[in-house]
């Protein structure tokens, strides 16, 4: 079952992706949906397969006996929704009002390019300030703001994730040599890139492959993609961004045409491998489970392992970019 679980999974995401109409070519019982609700938590895209479940006919949904589940998800969902958009709304106002002037970035700005934002589910909110984090701590007031490995400032606000970056891109090379931030061409790269992060790190789920099959289709035709080939190669990247577009076509709907040119697809299975097994945040994996009941040291612990275990994959995709990150975050909890 886990193999046709996995399959309807994906055969749901695409249909809510798309918003495209869908016939399962054989219906799950009770406990196979149970299945795929489990991969779409542990995804992080339950707002997309319940989009993909309303594309099924009326007799392929779901037993009566999981209605009040799927309901309370979408009610989960739109409250979230509506609570993400207005902490943000208010956090833009105050740091515009200090003379700060952040960028949004990663997820609340990919949301964007769905068909229905609110099915995209929020993880925290991430902002770029060009006038530099320490602006902010010079100014902040609240005790609960601390400065993770990366020189970020993060907090809560109303029960939300805060993260304020003093860069834009998870990239190691100077500014002047990447597009600029928040340009279309920019927002490839740093999505890109951030997969790239996680992948290497603790784990990455379809949440975020969907952000990127999203923007690639909503850009096309709105950016240089000269420029943004160029910016990869700088990086080291282009072999991990054509990697990266070959699983995107072969598993999530993503046309080639939105691909570099040139594309042709490398076998997506590593990454595909890597997705499976560990899930948003490695939220799937074994690893995770165990370092939840160790306490901060153990979540480092398992961090670090996670590192060391993908170092093949890592170095294969993205050596420079890999050995940066693991310097810069070895250096970062040394200076705690």
């Amino acid at each position: 079952m886990p193999d046709q679980a996995w399959n309807i999974f994906l055969e749901l995401l695409r249909a809510g992706l798309w918003e495209q109409d869908l016939r399962l070519p054989a219906v799950p019982d009770t406990a196979g949906w149970e299945q795929v609700f489990r991969l779409g938590r542990e995804q992080a895209v339950m707002g997309v397969v319940l989009r993909g479940i309303a594309h099924l006919p009326e007799e392929q949904r779901p037993p009566e006996a999981l209605q009040p589940v799927l309901q309370a998800w979408r009610t989960a969902f739109a409250r979230a929704s509506a609570r993400y958009a207005r902490v943000q709304e208010a956090l833009l106002a105050q740091l515009d009002g200090a003379g700060l002037h952040p960028v949004v970035q990663k997820g609340t700005e990919a949301a964007k390019y769905y068909a229905d934002p609110s099915v995209r589910q929020a993880g925290d909110i991430d902002l770029f300030l060009p006038e530099g984090v320490d602006r902010f701590f010079a100014g902040a007031q609240n005790d609960g703001i601390h400065r993770a490995a990366d020189g970020s400032a993060v907090f809560f606000r109303d029960g939300v994730t805060v993260e304020l970056h003093p860069r834009y891109y998870d990239i190691h090379l100077s500014p002047a040599r990447l597009p600029a931030p928040g340009t279309p061409c920019g927002e490839l790269l740093l999505l890109s890139s951030h997969i790239f992060k996680h992948a290497i790190g603790p784990g990455v789920g379809c949440k975020q492959l969907c952000d990127l099959t999203r923007a690639l289709t909503a850009l096309e035709g709105r950016y240089d993609k000269r420029e943004l080939a160029a910016a990869l190669r700088r990086a080291g990247l282009r072999r991990w961004h054509r990697l990266l577009c070959s699983l995107l076509v072969a598993d999530f709907g993503l046309d080639p045409s939105c691909c570099l040119p040139g594309f042709r697809a490398l076998d997506p299975a590593p990454l595909r491998c890597l997705v499976r097994a560990g899930g948003n945040f490695g939220l799937a994996g074994a690893a995770h489970r165990r370092s939840r009941q160790r306490g901060t040291l153990g979540k480092k612990a398992a961090t670090a392992g996670a590192f060391l275990r993908r170092l093949p994959f890592s170095l294969r995709f993205g050596a420079r970019e890999t050995f940066a990150t693991m310097w810069e975050l070895a250096v970062g909890n040394l200076r705690k």
